[in-house]
């Protein structure tokens, strides 16, 4: 998403945070209305924090900059345990646990690959926040509610899976795989 703001340089980000959402958002969803969004802006890889002028972040007169909207709340990652995890990122506090903790770690043979049976590769929230996708060594993909339960499971891979995505309006489901296939699944609501 690209817009063009008339902001000065001795701008503060707060001054036209408003007016960035307002003309961004109509393409992302009502982000001014979001409570857990939030537009952050970047220039040259940093963060543009809040009561410092842009000036001081060494942008001029045409400067680029990247909105990124991120759901502030939450974060998720993946584990070798076999689980994701959604966090709190102010406190550090782990919100959920996705999937079961303790499992034995075995080392099976499908199709002549060695597979770490349950080991998460990766973990996204849905456009929406509402759902995590996890990819797994197991071959499987799975789709969880983020209060931590298990909504859908997506079989048929041969391989460990590399990753996957939710597609932007979250009905859709990618995932990609070491037997060198993507798949695109159906989400359940």
């Amino acid at each position: 998403v690209v817009t063009t703001l008339d902001v000065k340089p001795s701008s503060k980000l707060e001054d036209f945070r408003e007016q960035l959402c307002e003309a961004v958002g109509p393409r992302l969803g009502n982000v001014t209305g979001a409570t857990d969004l939030r537009p952050r802006l970047f220039h040259c890889g940093g963060e543009l924090l809040p009561g410092l002028p842009l000036i001081s972040a060494g942008l001029t007169e045409g400067s680029p900059l990247t909105f990124v909207v991120t759901a502030a709340s939450r974060v998720v990652s993946a584990s070798k345990d076999g689980t994701a995890k959604i966090w709190n990122p102010e406190t550090g506090d782990c919100l959920h646990t996705l999937g079961t903790v303790g499992w034995e770690k075995r080392i099976t043979v499908k199709d002549g690959a060695l597979v770490a049976s349950r080991e998460t590769i990766s973990a996204v929230f849905s456009p929406d926040g509402k759902f995590v996708l996890s990819a797994s060594a197991d071959c499987t993909a799975k789709i969880w509610s983020t209060s931590g339960g298990l909504v859908q499971t997506l079989r048929g891979h041969r391989r460990r899976l590399t990753s996957a995505a939710f597609s932007p309006d979250g009905t859709l489901a990618a995932t990609s795989s070491a037997d060198l296939t993507t798949k695109i699944w159906s989400v359940e609501s």
